[in-house]
């Protein structure tokens, strides 16, 4: 094989216990975007899961050479201030905030200058081990995917939270000042529990019900959301792929997380 003639794309990947999600795109090429869905068994571990949607990918081939950008879903990320930033106690803050976890696990991190913060999270090494194997690897998590958005994509309001309803869970930022005051998730199965948890946090964090914002965004029941929070809260306003990220074929494609798809723009 000749080295020139290896194809260079970059291959996108959310990996969750849900499923995976697949984008490979070549940068030069506007057009050349692919998108594949992979369902997990739950019978089987994580990595076992990574490695048979791998193999049965039709994305992925031996012959092409990738730069891998990967996002872990995870509840279990922290934040470090800048001034305490040091890779070498990277573990012992993820397992101080985290005790009974962190086996056989890499801790990974990334940074936000602007925002004073890094973020770290686990990665399984098995998982690592095997996304390796096909290209050089960068790790990110939901909230580090949208924290980078709201860095790029600011809104106008001076605080605000951002919410991001996921499968089984959503994620929450509370910004201030174009910086972040707080960052968590929770388990919601139901739209009760988003509800009841979005409400107790906004009440927590002292935003007004007539003057803040809330922005929410994902992918499912949003629209159902919406005229149920705005009973509490007055300024509720949806973030819509298809106005976020308009000049790309992503929002021709129906389904992509809307982290994925922030990811791809946004890098």
């Amino acid at each position: 094989m000749i080295k020139d003639n290896i194809q260079k794309k970059t291959l996108s990947i959310r990996i969750s216990t849900d499923g995976f999600c697949f984008c490979s795109y070549t940068a030069t090429q506007t057009e050349s975007l692919q998108y594949y869905c992979y369902p997990t068994d739950r019978n089987i571990s994580l990595a076992a899961n990574l490695k048979k949607a791998i193999e049965e990918s039709p994305l992925i081939t031996k012959d092409t050479e990738y730069s891998v950008k990967a996002i872990i879903e995870t509840n279990e990320f922290t934040n470090i201030p800048e001034e305490f930033d040091n890779k070498q106690d990277y573990k012992i803050y993820y397992r101080h905030c985290f005790p009974k976890n962190g086996h056989n696990m890499e801790i990974v991190a990334n940074k936000f200058n602007a925002q004073g913060v890094t973020i770290i999270f686990p990665v399984e090494k098995n998982v690592s081990g095997l996304l390796q194997q096909i290209g050089e690897v960068t790790f990110y998590t939901p909230v580090s995917i949208m924290l980078g958005f709201l860095t790029l994509a600011a809104p106008e309001e001076e605080r605000f939270i951002l919410a991001y309803v996921q499968e089984n869970s959503t994620l929450l930022l509370s910004i201030k000042n174009g910086r972040m005051e707080l960052a968590n998730t929770f388990t919601s199965e139901n739209r009760e529990d988003i509800l009841f948890y979005l409400l107790s946090i906004w009440k927590e964090q002292g935003l007004s019900q007539t003057e803040d914002t809330l922005y929410i965004c994902g992918d499912r029941e949003v629209n159902e959301l919406l005229p149920q929070l705005k009973r509490f809260i007055k300024q509720c306003k949806r973030l819509n792929p298809n106005e976020q990220f308009t000049a790309s074929l992503l929002n021709r494609i129906e389904g992509i997380p809307f982290d994925l798809q922030a990811l791809i723009l946004c890098e």
